[in-house]
């Protein structure tokens, strides 16, 4: 407690391979903001590998998968689902981890902006949008964006960071895009990082072959030899409008003097992958914030993947547990479902350093889904 209560009382501190017992946060490595004005973003997309069969179960079908990011950001933002009658679960009914999300929001009354960078169904409600926001395609085609167009997200959201993060403390930044995982191993092996295998899934039973088969045909197509030296001609082949959307928007942050948590699972790690090869320094302002489905996921692997990338960056995991909820739709996540987005875990990470229980916070979560299950959708 008297270590949380340190935390508390700065903006930034320092805790290196620490877990504080008792309490709803492991600090696996680095540095985490706790104070000062923060910003919260949703970063959404789609890419068409997530129709793939077998890919992503971020939907309760391959094609609604391209329906999850609109609906996310809808009932983070409202509580319910705008674009179509239909939550966001998975195959088997397990909830969006917009659940999460939207909890963590409410309790910590944080300013919320959606950034659209290609998403196939644009949401109903307020969202900014990047001019070059494209849909992405499958990466097995070996041409995921037209020629050029990374580049110029990269740059869009670069401004936009600059732009909206002068004055603040901290930016947030979560994401939604199901397939995004096995386009951003696509990317970090393309730029000669070893990610094969150790990238997430939503799924209790990662397709890691699956994931490899379609991504090497992508290079095959793409005549792809890694390591590819032009991040933007790499991600223009085989990766996807978020992930360099992303990156250029944390680049600008940096720019403006803020700090930037990235809110996310293996995905975040082709982010920095991508500010690493573009020589964006992110040692001491940058870190991942996850969950503890993420961080002890024996089929993934973010902490080596962090440290092969960017071992000056820290991670940290919400220690929430949900094993002991009523729901049989929450307890999944214990068994590996889901595990992690739209900035679960960098909401929940928060919480827990500002103070909340665990016990408030499960007993939110359970509400929140009592309401959920109790919507009238037609």
């Amino acid at each position: 407690m008297k270590l949380l209560m340190k935390l508390l009382g700065r903006r930034w501190k320092e805790i290196r391979t620490v877990i504080i017992m008792g309490e709803n946060v492991g600090v696996y490595g680095g540095v985490f903001g706790v104070g000062g004005s923060s910003l919260f973003l949703v970063f959404i997309a789609s890419t068409a590998t997530s129709t793939v069969p077998g890919i992503s179960v971020a939907g309760s079908t391959p094609e609604f998968t391209l329906y999850t990011p609109a609906l996310d950001v809808e009932y983070l933002l409202v509580g319910r689902p705008l674009s179509s009658n239909r939550i966001p679960v998975t195959p088997g009914g397990v909830p969006t981890p917009a659940l999460l999300s939207r909890v963590a929001l409410n309790l910590l009354g944080l300013p919320a902006l959606i950034v659209d960078a290609g998403s196939y169904v644009k949401p109903m409600v307020p969202y900014v949008s990047l001019p070059s926001a494209t849909t992405g395609g499958v990466i097995s085609g070996g041409r995921a964006l037209p020629e050029g167009r990374s580049r110029r997200l990269f740059e869009e959201s670069r401004l936009l960071g600059l732009t909206l993060s002068r004055g603040l403390n901290t930016v947030i930044i979560g994401e939604s895009m199901p397939g995004g995982t096995t386009t951003a191993m696509a990317l970090m092996e393309a730029l000669g990082y070893n990610a094969r295998g150790r990238v997430s899934s939503a799924n209790p039973v990662n397709p890691r072959e699956l994931k490899v088969r379609v991504v090497e045909e992508g290079f095959r197509r793409a005549g792809l030899k890694p390591p590819v030296d032009d991040v933007f001609k790499a991600n223009d082949a085989v990766g996807d409008p978020l992930h360099i959307s992303i990156a250029g928007f944390t680049a600008g942050a940096l720019e403006a003097g803020s700090r930037v948590i990235l809110a996310g699972g293996t995905q975040m790690c082709s982010v920095l992958a991508v500010l690493k090869k573009l020589n964006v320094d992110v040692g001491g302002r940058v870190m991942v914030a996850t969950t503890r489905w993420i961080a002890e996921d024996n089929q993934s692997d973010i902490m080596g993947l962090l440290g092969d990338i960017a071992p000056e960056v820290g991670l940290v995991a919400a220690m929430l547990s949900l094993r002991g909820s009523r729901y049989g739709g929450l307890r999944a996540y214990e068994e590996g479902y889901v595990k992690e987005g739209v900035g679960a875990g960098g909401l929940l990470t928060l919480l827990a350093l500002r103070g909340y229980p665990e016990g408030l916070v499960l007993e939110s979560i359970e509400a929140e889904y009592e309401r959920l299950l109790s919507l009238e959708l037609s």
